[in-house]
This record gives C-alpha cells, structure tokens and sequence, in this order.
C-alpha cells in the first residue's frame, strides 16, 4: 500500500516538473524569443536610428513637435527614447519605439527689464533661472529698470548675477517748518501752498482773547524739516469751538 503511494506520489511529481518545462520551453520560444533587448538610441542621428530599429523590427516614431536641451547630444540628435534601454528592458518586434530629439545647449540671455518695477525683474531673472546682483537707485524722471549689468541680450550662464539699476522720483524740496503761532490762517495757507506745502488738516477750537481765524497750535513743530510728502496740522482759534475738521472724509 506504502509502496503503491510512494509511486503516485512520484509520478505527480514527475508529471509537474514535465509540464512546467514544458511551458517554460514554449514560453522562451513563442513570447521571449520574439522579444529582443531595447536598443540604445541617445546620440544617434535618425537616419542611423532608423537603419538600427528597422533591422530589428522595430517601429521609430520621432516626436518633432517636442525638443529638449542637451550640453552632450548634438542638435539634432535623439536625446530622448520612451523605453530604457540595456537587457534588462525587452521590447517586442512590431511594436513602437519613440523618441525626442535635440535643441542643443540651453542658451539663457538677460531678458529685457527696460521700465519694470524691481519685483517685476527679479521674478523674470528668477523665470530665466538668473539670480538678482546689485540694485542700485537713481534719481530721475522716469519710472522702473534704467539698466542691467550684463546688457539685456546678453548670453550668460545659469544661475549669474544680474545687477539693475532702477530710477525713483526725485526727492522733493525740504524746507524748515516756519512758526505759524499766532498767525492768520487765511494767510499762512497761500504762503505754504505756494512752496509745494499743504494743509491738510484744521481743527477749530475757542481760545478766549484771540482773534478768529488765528493759529494756536501746529505739527510739524516750528524748525522741524517739511516736504510735500509731509501733511501740516493745525488748531485755529474761533469763539464757538467744533470738532469738525477741514479736509477729513466724513
């Protein structure tokens, strides 16, 4: 009985490993032996491409609507192939290889900033992956980017300095803050205006003893410096006092 097992359980055996050689066998000459190693494309011209994948069988699909840059693969040249190559990637006859081709080295040139704001040229030096040098002002009628340093149009490599100088408004007139205490507000104001100054802000308070329309108070103080980017505050006297205030946004 032992025996007669012992034979069942050999010839199953015997019968798996019959099969499963048999299989492999079909397998390598059907399936595998149709496939063959993906052939090495990068660097090739297409004409020495195309004479390799037709030997093979192979299908070469070129891509002309995509080109990528390349310090090592001449203009031209495939620099790009859809499947790996070497033996460890197989690919079958038949079936399609495709690839891109060249555009030569990445040629960065300093873009033009003529009149853009600072932040506007530093974003575009970042897009052409340039870096920002020195920024220098100047003043002048003119607003944004005067120069670059190296010129707009210049061939440079990644990553290189670009220095900017950019103009800004002149600077106005300064004056010292004169004392208006005591002086009439329907004269003083014609007086500042007339320099570039401006009142911007007057508050009506009473004040016994002084006439109407008089300064009592006032910012900037006497002999403080005072352009026309600097708004002047005053305090006038009348008899009946208000909170209102000339020139403020209700």
């Amino acid at each position: 009985m032992r025996r007669g097992c012992l034979q069942q359980v050999l010839f199953t055996v015997l019968l798996l490993a019959a099969f499963g050689g048999s299989t492999y066998f079909w397998f390598t000459f059907f399936v595998k032996g149709r496939s063959l190693p993906t052939p090495n494309l990068i660097g090739r011209s297409i004409a020495d491409a195309r004479r390799l994948t037709s030997d093979l069988g192979v299908e070469l699909e070129v891509d002309e609507q995509r080109r990528r840059n390349s310090d090592k693969v001449p203009v031209g040249h495939i620099v790009w192939q859809n499947r790996t190559p070497g033996a460890a990637s197989f690919i079958k006859r038949g079936s399609t290889l495709r690839v891109e081709l060249s555009a030569g080295p990445l040629v960065l040139r300093v873009p033009d900033l003529s009149n853009e704001t600072p932040g506007t040229g530093m974003l575009r030096l970042g897009q052409q992956n340039l870096k920002l040098g020195n920024l220098g002002y100047v003043e002048a009628d003119v607003r944004g980017v005067l120069a670059a340093d190296p010129p707009n149009g210049t061939v440079v490599g990644p990553q290189s300095d670009v220095s900017l100088l950019v103009a800004v408004p002149a600077a106005p007139p300064r004056f010292v803050m004169p004392d208006l205490i005591d002086r009439r507000l329907d004269f003083v104001r014609p007086a500042l205006e007339a320099r570039g100054l401006t009142v911007e802000q007057v508050k009506f308070e009473a004040y016994p003893g002084i006439p109407d329309g008089t300064i009592i108070r006032q910012y900037p103080l006497r002999g403080a410096p005072v352009s026309s980017r600097d708004p002047i505050s005053v305090v006038v006297s009348r008899q009946e006092e208000t909170s209102i205030i000339e020139g403020a946004t209700p």
